[in-house]
């Protein structure tokens, strides 16, 4: 029987034997299925590009350290170079080699650590900024059209402020440039553009801030990512425009803004129009005013001598007779039913109290004599006095009514002759009567205004009061009449 040596069991006694490959396939095993994607921070070391394209390094932090490969189909996607010293996150899967007994990570994404943990703060922050509403397009203020003072924040110097100073007098160089000179990076950058906004805050007659800066890496860029910056951007009492960076760089100052543009010439061209724009669109308006006044003013000359030529005038004063006279007939109708009709009612009263008296000394002799004394001081009420005392104050009113509303209609009749007379002075026809002449073409089509339109031996007919006149031109002579020497 064999023996292991030492004193110990047979080999054929032991309960279970393993062999190398065994425990290192299921180690592998065990680590790919509990670390199927993992994503690891730690520095570079021992970097290594192999000919065949792959990439070998470790992955260590202060105590311990993790072999690292990158295959080849992965490391074309990397974006930057990687290098000893540098802290990434290295993303993939952890798998053990028996061959070389190592366990390591086989990634299949590296960044930048740095770029990592800003990318988490970027994220964080535009969602409480989103949270509070900053972002959202009801805040967005428009720009004005024509503005006449702009406010630019960005560095003092440099390709940034000339190339917006630049836009702007092309573009619109009515307007007042207001430069806030600001550091656009490193630690002073965001304590210098939340002063610069206070600033602009205090500032009266501002119709947009711009707020630029020139492309960078994102940490260049970093400052436009702080809270301070972007509650100053949202806090601006002015609408605020941002050209950060290239078309590619979104920053959160970019979200809370007006109007983001992609780059600073950009943001330029959107706070002002172009002025050859604006001045074609005010001459190209003038002219549709002129044109249009032209032909109101035709329109209503036309129908001014349409009216001059119609019967309008004559049936209006026609109208206002036939007025006045129903009013007078309605007045004469209203005088004499309320003469008619109050005489009637006193009539009926009588009639009713003598039959009333008759009937109470018939059937209750003293009771009745009673009654004829209540009569009596009845009658002194009685109605037809108030009517005889109020009659006289009623005809009256009827005389002062009658009266003015024939005054009224004098007035109004002189009225409307004065208005005629008026309107017949402005006729052209008054005016030829004065001795005035005009001159349309030989065909009468249109009315010559100038001399201009005018050529030797060109025919023409001259219109007087009473008829018009063929006549062939000699001669002519701008400025001055013709006079005998």
């Amino acid at each position: 029987m064999e023996t292991s040596g030492w004193g110990d069991p047979p080999i054929e006694e032991w309960e279970e034997v393993y062999t190398v490959t065994e425990i290192t396939d299921a180690i592998r095993q065990s680590l790919e299925s509990e670390f199927s994607a993992v994503q690891v921070l730690g520095e570079i070391a021992n970097f290594k590009a192999h000919t065949s394209g792959h990439l070998y390094f470790s992955l260590r932090d202060d105590s311990n350290l993790i072999r690292t490969v990158v295959f080849r189909r992965h490391a074309g996607k990397i974006t930057f170079g990687p290098d000893n010293g540098m802290l990434i996150i290295a993303s993939g899967r952890i798998s053990h080699y028996g061959g070389s007994g190592q366990t390591q990570l086989v990634a299949d994404r590296l960044i930048p650590a740095g770029r990592g943990v800003m990318e988490l703060g970027f994220r964080a922050l535009l969602q409480k900024l989103m949270g509070e509403g900053l972002t959202s397009p009801e805040r967005k203020r428009p720009i004005p059209r024509y503005p006449s003072r702009l406010v630019v924040v960005t560095s003092e110097s440099g390709a940034v402020i000339n190339d917006i100073i630049d836009t702007l007098n092309r573009r619109w160089p009515v307007a007042e440039i207001v430069h806030i000179p600001v550091a656009v990076q490193g630690p002073d950058a965001v304590p210098s553009i939340v002063k610069a906004f206070e600033l602009s805050n205090r500032l009266e007659d501002v119709d947009a801030v711009i707020l630029a800066r020139g492309g960078g890496s994102i940490e260049d860029l970093w400052a436009f990512n702080s809270e301070e910056v972007a509650r100053a951007v949202a806090r601006s009492v002015h609408p605020v425009i941002t050209g950060i960076g290239h078309e590619i760089d979104t920053t959160v100052a970019d979200y809370v803004s007006d109007i983001r543009a992609a780059t600073p010439t950009a943001a330029a061209e959107l706070a002002a129009p172009p002025i050859h724009e604006v001045r074609n669109g005010v001459v190209e308006s003038i002219r549709r005013l002129a044109g249009a006044f032209r032909g109101s003013h035709e329109r209503r000359l036309h129908l001014l001598e349409y009216l001059m030529r119609s019967s309008s005038f004559a049936a209006l004063v026609h109208r206002c007779e036939q007025a006045e006279f129903k009013l007078d007939d309605a007045f004469g109708k209203l005088g004499t039913w309320w003469r008619t009709d109050k005489l009637a009612r006193a009539g009926a009263l009588d009639r009713s109290l003598n039959a009333i008296r008759t009937v109470v000394i018939q059937s209750w002799g003293a009771r009745g004599l009673r009654l004829i004394r209540l009569l009596a001081g009845v009658a002194a009420g009685d109605p037809r006095v108030r009517i005889a005392s109020s009659r006289g104050g009623i005809e009256n009113l009827l005389g002062e009514l009658v009266l003015r509303t024939g005054q009224s209609l004098e007035l109004a009749r002189r009225a409307v002759q004065h208005n005629v007379r008026a309107i017949d002075g402005l006729h052209p026809r008054t005016v030829l009567k004065r001795g005035y002449t005009y001159c349309t073409t030989a065909g009468g089509d249109a009315i010559i205004g100038r001399i201009g339109r005018l050529a030797v031996r060109d025919d023409v007919t001259v219109h007087f009061y009473d008829g018009t006149a063929r006549c062939s031109v000699i001669g002519k002579r701008k400025g001055k009449s013709w006079q005998k020497k």
